[in-house]
């Protein structure tokens, strides 16, 4: 009975999708580049997909640069600003 509950938990974990770990990841965005993202005026783009933290945002959407942070860069999705990994795109900060 015990080698068929662990069998299962195994399993269970080795089936999750990695995406939701990368999703717990969490990023601390210093306090600058957020009042500098909040403060721009940038137009919004629309996205049919959702945009979470840890999804990447697609080539389509323009990235605007983070004077003095180049790690970051920002967009406005959806009418939510989103501060991303500038090499990667990944969203790891929503700004409602």
């Amino acid at each position: 009975m015990n080698k068929t509950l662990y069998a299962v938990l195994v399993a269970g974990v080795v089936a999750i999708p990695s995406s939701v770990f990368a999703q717990a990841a969490i990023v601390t965005v210093p306090s600058e580049v957020e009042t500098y993202v909040v403060k721009e005026k940038t137009p919004s783009v629309k996205v049919e997909r959702e945009v979470i933290i840890g999804s990447e945002l697609p080539a389509t959407v323009e990235l605007h640069t983070v004077p003095k942070y180049d790690t970051y860069s920002y967009a406005v999705v959806n009418n939510r600003r989103v501060i991303v990994e500038a090499k990667t795109r990944k969203v790891v900060k929503i700004i409602d």
